[in-house]
């Protein structure tokens, strides 16, 4: 037999492949699979920047409620000069205050408080960044250019110098407010603005407010534990806003400014263009159009005072008794300015009343 021969037409085994049609359905079960973990892996991440975010407001929480203990009041949200020419400039904002609480005394102890935080002694230290004071979700944070993500209650505006008259108050658009519906707005003396004055209804509705830290004209506008009769645990202290730090194509600050865009959130105007009138008082706006919380987002730094986040449906907050939660962006305006007022009671009778 030849044997060589039989070896020459033995069969080689072959191993069979895979389809066409099997590694289509096999790309497609994975597609699959990938488009079924990614959101799931895409919201526990959120969910994780969340909590983050939370934890690094509650530090700044109870940085502020120490801080509150130890001075026997509230800090103001921003300290300025009296507008004269000795005195003039942004002092600091209430981040410096409490620095010692959040474990930065070697900054606090560097901080000359006679001179403006835009001082070339103050500016190095005002660039440092500060871990705590941004949110992990805060995509506009820069190293290095002094970031915030967190602001205080600022209630319905803030005060400025308006046509000579200093302390005035205005809203978040910088319009000179008629609280008591008088008719008089920014008047210079108290006594002849009625009773109560639109400035003591503009203190009612918030809880920090710009003082004066140097100078002959004083503006001394804040609030005690004791002073907050609607209860701690129902007036905001803190919430977050990612529009309130660096960016390079506007207008720039850093967490030691004392702006009142920089510092504070604020609820919308309840009356038309800050003139209140007998029928003319409504609560829903506080939660509204641009001033409505998470309104904001696509604004520059800078230009939208008022509660916004990354997370889906509403803003971190925290609260005068140190208690945080979630604050939904679909809140009821009258409970959203009640919340805001420290003093909601002390309304009463008057035009705001709810």
């Amino acid at each position: 037999m030849n044997y060589k021969r039989m070896q020459s037409k033995s069969v080689v085994p072959t191993t069979a492949g895979y389809t066409i049609v099997e590694l289509l359905v096999a790309t497609a079960v994975i597609s699959l699979l990938i488009g079924l973990t990614l959101p799931a892996i895409q919201t526990a991440r959120n969910s994780a920047r969340q909590a983050q975010c939370l934890n690094r407001m509650r530090n700044l929480g109870i940085a502020l409620l120490q801080n509150t203990d130890t001075a026997q009041r509230f800090p103001a949200c921003g300290y300025f000069g009296d507008g004269t020419p000795a005195t003039f400039g942004q002092y600091r904002s209430w981040i410096v205050d409490i620095l010692p609480y959040l474990d930065q005394g070697n900054i606090y102890n560097q901080w000359d408080f006679d001179l403006s935080c835009k001082d070339p002694v103050n500016i190095p230290l005002a660039g440092q960044h500060i871990a705590v004071l941004t949110c992990p979700s805060d995509h506009s944070v820069i190293p290095g250019k002094g970031n915030l993500s967190y602001v205080l209650n600022g209630g319905i505006g803030f005060t400025a110098q308006m046509g000579g008259v200093h302390n005035c108050p205005v809203d978040a658009r910088g319009r000179r407010l008629d609280l008591n519906g008088n008719g008089i707005i920014c008047h210079s003396s108290t006594k002849d603005d009625g009773a109560p004055s639109d400035r003591d209804l503009f203190f009612y509705m918030g809880l920090f407010y710009n003082e004066t830290w140097k100078g002959e004209v004083r503006a001394d506008r804040h609030y005690t534990m004791a002073g907050i009769t609607d209860g701690a645990s129902n007036t905001l202290m803190i919430s977050e806003n990612i529009r309130t730090g660096y960016d390079p194509k506007a207008w720039t600050a850093n967490w030691s400014s004392p702006s009142p865009f920089l510092t504070s959130f604020y609820i919308g105007d309840p009356c038309v263009n800050g003139r209140c009138t007998e029928g003319n008082v409504d609560y829903n706006l506080a939660n509204s159009g641009s001033a409505a919380i998470n309104a904001g987002l696509e604004q520059p730094e800078g230009r939208a005072p008022f509660p916004n986040s990354l997370h889906t449906g509403g803003v971190n907050a925290g609260y005068c008794d140190g208690h945080f939660s979630f604050l939904s962006e679909k809140i009821d305006g009258k409970v959203y300015a009640a919340l805001a007022s420290p003093q909601g009671q002390s309304l009463a009778g008057t035009l705001l009343e709810q």
